[in-house]
């Protein structure tokens, strides 16, 4: 699924930008999952809330909370470099304060079908192009996070946690089922621990030293294939 927002303070602009989002989807059969606010603090309250958002169609001048606003706020408080935003404006005098914020385009009022459409393709260009997201339920929340940022999951009491740089998130599910999905560059160590080898700065027969200088155990039933892995690895073989 493809998640694209819509936040316009002009009701019959959602609704435009929608149906030429729908009739996109409709002919590349993206899969395309379209959510609309009407003002910037409805939009930040729910991304605070983890919801999914891939591309996002931002008015700059929404009353209170503006465009520009929330897009600080999307890539310092959030910290998320992760959507696409999109500008939306009657005005085209806004390049200096967009800058910092990197948007991935630039729509001027009326918005025309192309502009839409070149818009979401170039979205998901830069989508199939960055690292893939893996993607869980916490909380009630359908949830993503790029693989480049996980060190390594780990097992206990029936929940996985994923390892961050700087956070640890939980979840429920299974390792086992957990290493049949992941990325390449990820191996099973152990019967709880799957790591990201991008992660790993040191490595002997036993144990693997991960980013952080977390040890952790290659259990004696994963070595074997723990050390081919590493090798054909290190060596830049397909594993």
């Amino acid at each position: 699924m493809y998640y694209i927002g819509i936040c316009d303070d002009e009701k019959a602009v959602c609704m435009q930008l929608a149906d030429m989002v729908c009739a996109y989807d409709k002919r590349k059969n993206v899969g395309i999952e379209v959510c609309i606010w009407n003002t910037g603090e409805a939009l930040y309250q729910d991304l605070m809330k983890r919801r999914p958002l891939d591309l996002l169609f931002l008015d700059i001048e929404l009353a209170s909370m503006n465009g520009i606003q929330v897009g600080r706020l999307i890539r310092t408080e959030l910290a998320n470099q992760e959507i696409s935003i999109a500008y939306i404006s009657a005005k085209s005098s806004y390049a200096i304060e967009l800058f910092k914020i990197h948007p991935i385009d630039f729509l001027v009022k009326p918005i025309c079908a192309q502009d839409v459409n070149d818009t979401i393709e170039e979205a998901l260009r830069l989508y199939k192009r960055s690292n893939a997201l893996f993607e869980y339920r916490a909380c009630g929340y359908h949830c993503k996070i790029s693989y480049k940022n996980i060190i390594y999951f780990y097992s206990e009491n029936k929940k996985i946690n994923i390892v961050t740089p700087d956070s640890m998130i939980q979840f429920t599910g299974k390792i086992k089922e957990l290493a049949e999905h992941v990325p390449k560059n990820f191996i099973q160590i152990h019967q709880s621990y799957l790591i990201n080898m991008d992660h790993m700065y040191e490595c002997s027969y036993e144990t693997v030293k991960m980013r952080g200088g977390v040890l952790l155990n290659i259990s004696q039933p994963y070595r074997k294939q723990v050390r081919k892995h590493l090798m054909d690895y290190a060596w830049g073989q397909d594993v």
